[in-house]
């Protein structure tokens, strides 16, 4: 069977993410229109690059809590929260 999509109305790469991400695999993926190699292709958002710079203190702060070597300063239920205290 193929997996047919419209990237037509897909504006990031987001969108085209979840449009490919229907299936395992790419083998029987036709893409029928609106195809736009800058969407991924263009770089990363300002926000994506927050996000990003975000999940690496994240991994830090926990790679620190396995080795039990977090300050005890360092304390929160949210990211951001220990974020700020970290």
């Amino acid at each position: 069977p193929f997996n047919v999509i419209d990237l037509t109305d897909c504006h990031t790469h987001l969108s085209y993410y979840t449009c490919f991400s229907q299936r395992a695999t790419i083998a029987g993926t036709v893409i029928v229109g609106g195809f736009n190699p800058n969407i991924i292709q263009g770089g990363t958002s300002g926000l994506l690059r927050q996000e990003f710079r975000e999940l690496e203190m994240l991994d830090e702060i926990t790679r620190l809590q396995s080795d039990e070597t977090l300050h005890q300063s360092v304390e929160g239920e949210l990211r951001t929260s220990l974020m700020v205290n970290y």
